[in-house]
């Protein structure tokens, strides 16, 4: 099967987040034995920790969770609408998010640029660089709005795909109660 490029790197981004998951665990569980142990942290943790590690374990898999229908959502009355209604809101929920997505696209991408251009950095017990990750949140942002219409498209045009979409929750609700 031919596989759509925003599939592939949304669900490629979230394999990749295994990796600062990884070494944020790796780092800090080794600055608190080294700090423990023989009094000798390791500088800059915090600052690492805060501006890389925790900045791309939230925002590179973001798309994976749009392109699967994981995020949070509240259905109260969804469940009593008529299908095409169901189909209405699923296609305003995602044109929507699109442009929430792709404006903190357009509103991050500036801070980042200028960032880049200052060499940002954060200054602790030592320098650590932070203009880099800074770029993370601007890729993101378009790639997850992307997805939410690529999804939009695929819910005006594609009738298996629309009943997919609109059925993803009835589905989840009717399996856990069981």
């Amino acid at each position: 099967m031919i596989r759509n490029p925003l599939e592939w790197v949304s669900e490629a981004l979230v394999t990749i987040t295994t990796i600062p998951v990884l070494a944020m665990m790796g780092h800090v569980t080794l600055d608190v034995v080294l700090k423990y142990t023989i009094n000798t942290p390791i500088q800059g943790t915090l600052e690492v920790t805060a501006y890389y590690y925790m900045v791309a374990i939230v925002v590179l898999p973001m798309a994976f969770v749009e392109l699967t229908r994981q995020s949070i959502s509240v259905e109260l009355f969804y469940q009593m609408m008529p299908y095409k209604m169901q189909v209405a809101v699923v296609g305003f929920v995602l044109l929507i998010s699109a442009i929430g997505y792709g404006g903190l696209a357009y509103i991050s991408w500036p801070d980042a640029i200028k960032a880049f251009e200052r060499k940002e950095i954060v200054m602790g017990a030592v320098r650590v660089y932070i203009w880099p990750a800074r770029f993370l949140l601007p890729c993101a942002m378009v790639l997850t709005s992307l997805v939410c219409l690529l999804l939009f498209f695929r819910l005006l045009f594609k009738p298996r795909a629309r009943a997919e979409l609109v059925s993803v929750h009835t589905a989840e609700n009717d399996h856990g109660a069981d």
